[in-house]
């Protein structure tokens, strides 16, 4: 357990009952660790969201919910950022993407003077998280890698619609690219990584690249610097599928609810998410660079990166899959407790710092 944090029995065993029993049964002992400490939790960081939210005013109905909800995935994400890796530097910028100034986050672990650089693209949805919620992830990965890990804080939906979180995505790679100079960044030693909603980025951003660069005035060469991607339990594609019927609901925000209201809100109409760049079991996978591909067994989007993995290497890519298959879908951010989130992490760095180093 983590320390000076306690859990309440009750609530853990009322959580659980709310889980079908096989999916518990499933869970390895440090799941379901995490599991009661997020029971115990769960009405302290909804409050934190809803005094958010109400101390904001002046709000619509519509717009105070999604408010809550973001900040109650703070308040919730909070604990599990603490302690980690100490960077060497850790900087705050903006870079203008896709017409928006985007936040970033630069995190080094040594002081050499100049580094190649990772760009993770947090999950959430495409609707919650920033910069914060997925802090410690990014410290872990600079620190065994070795390189930078530049974080991107894109514009969230509803309030934008897809493409603008991949443009913004994608626009940044470019810009590093050109100017990663400016940042002490080698552009031509990229990767992207991303988990779950932006693991489907981290594709989409790399094959917009590759295929249409001059939609975001990307440079040619853009496409080329990249030397890995890391997608992490990302959704790309499936509209059906055996996990998709087995896993899933209220206890991890991954029912079928909830990943066709994350859709319904990133995407403008139902034909958009048949895009490539989207459905990228739909894409041409050929010719991509080395490609890191994690699955979480108890997750509705495990055959989706089972499906990615295979035909990646029908495709002729380097490829490495993992799955873990005692633990929940957003289990990378349980690192304080889960063993299979640090292993999943220093694997996912290592694959990418053989590429960039």
């Amino acid at each position: 357990m983590i320390p000076n944090v306690t859990v309440d029995p009750e609530l853990t065993e009322a959580l659980l009952a709310t889980i079908h029993a096989d999916i518990v049964t499933a869970m390895s002992p440090q799941m379901r660790e995490v599991m009661a400490i997020q029971a115990t939790r769960a009405d302290e960081c909804r409050r934190a969201g809803e005094d958010f939210a109400a101390a904001l005013g002046g709000l619509s109905p519509a717009a105070r919910t999604l408010a809550a909800k973001r900040a109650e995935y703070r308040a919730e994400r909070a604990l599990w950022n603490e302690g980690g890796p100490t960077m060497a530097h850790t900087d705050d910028h903006h870079i203008r993407a896709a017409g928006v100034d985007v936040p970033i986050r630069i995190h080094r672990p040594t002081a050499e003077a100049v580094l190649p650089g990772l760009v993770f693209l947090h999950g959430g949805g495409f609707t919650v998280g920033d910069l914060d919620t997925h802090d410690r992830i990014m410290r872990v990965i600079a620190s065994v890698g070795g390189f930078a890990v530049i974080g991107v804080d894109y514009s969230l939906s509803p309030e934008v619609k897809f493409p603008q979180a991949l443009h913004e995505c994608a626009g940044i790679v470019d810009h590093l690219t050109r100017h990663g100079r400016d940042f002490d960044i080698d552009g031509s030693r990229l990767a992207i990584a991303g988990d779950s909603a932006g693991a489907a980025l981290t594709l989409g951003a790399a094959l917009l690249l590759r295929d249409e660069p001059q939609t975001i005035d990307a440079h040619p060469d853009a496409f080329d610097s990249l030397r890995a991607l890391l997608p992490i339990y990302g959704a790309h594609g499936l509209a059906d599928s055996a996990s998709r019927r087995l896993f899933g609901g209220d206890w991890d925000g991954m029912g079928a609810n909830d990943l066709n209201n994350f859709m319904g809100g990133y995407f403008p109409t139902p034909a958009d998410e048949q895009s490539p760049y989207a459905a990228h079991l739909t894409a041409d996978l050929s010719g991509l660079p080395p490609v890191f591909v994690a699955a979480a067994g108890l997750d509705p989007l495990r055959d989706d990166s089972r499906a990615l993995a295979r035909m990646l290497q029908r495709a002729g890519n380097d490829v490495r899959f993992e799955e873990y298959p005692h633990v929940l879908h957003s289990f990378l951010h349980f690192g304080r407790i889960l063993d299979d989130a640090n292993t999943a992490l220093h694997n996912a760095a290592e694959f990418a710092a053989r590429r960039l180093n």
